[in-house]
C-alpha cells in the first residue's frame, strides 16, 4: 500500500477527526463512542491502516500518544491492533477515546500521507 493519500481519503480522515473531536465527555458522550470507533476502524481499513501484528505493547496513554507522533506506516498498523485488542473493555476504551489517541492516528496518517504538516 502507498503511503499517499487520495482527496476522498483524507477527506475521511479529517471528517472521522473532527466528529471524534465534537464527542462530549463523560456521560453526554457515551452513545457516540460506539458507532465513532466502529467508522473509525472502517475508515482506517480504507485508507491503508489495517491492524498488523508485531511491535511493544505501550504502557501508559502519554508514551502511545508519543508513539504515534514518531510513528512510520507499519508501526500506526500494530498500533491499530494493539487499540483492536483494547475495544473490548469499556472503561479502558472510553479512557483511549477520551485521550484523544484516534485523532492522533488520523492527524499521524495525514501527516505520512503529505496532506498535513506535522
Amino acid at each position: 500500500m502507498s503511503k499517499d493519500l487520495s482527496p476522498i481519503e483524507a477527506e475521511q480522515l479529517r471528517d472521522i477527526r473532527a466528529r471524534l473531536n465534537r464527542v462530549p465527555k463523560g456521560e453526554l458522550g457515551d452513545k457516540s463512542v460506539g458507532p465513532l470507533t466502529k467508522g473509525f476502524f472502517v475508515i482506517c481499513g480504507r485508507v491503508g491502516l489495517s491492524p498488523q501484528t508485531g511491535g511493544t505493547p505501550i504502557a501508559t496513554l502519554g508514551e502511545l500518544k508519543t508513539s504515534i507522533a514518531e510513528a512510520d506506516l507499519t508501526k500506526l498498523k500494530q498500533i491499530i491492533q494493539q487499540l483492536e485488542g483494547l475495544r473490548a473493555d469499556p472503561k479502558v476504551w472510553r479512557a483511549i477515546f477520551n485521550f484523544g489517541i484516534l485523532q492522533a492516528i488520523a492527524t499521524r496518517r495525514l501527516v505520512i500521507g503529505g496532506k498535513e504538516q506535522p
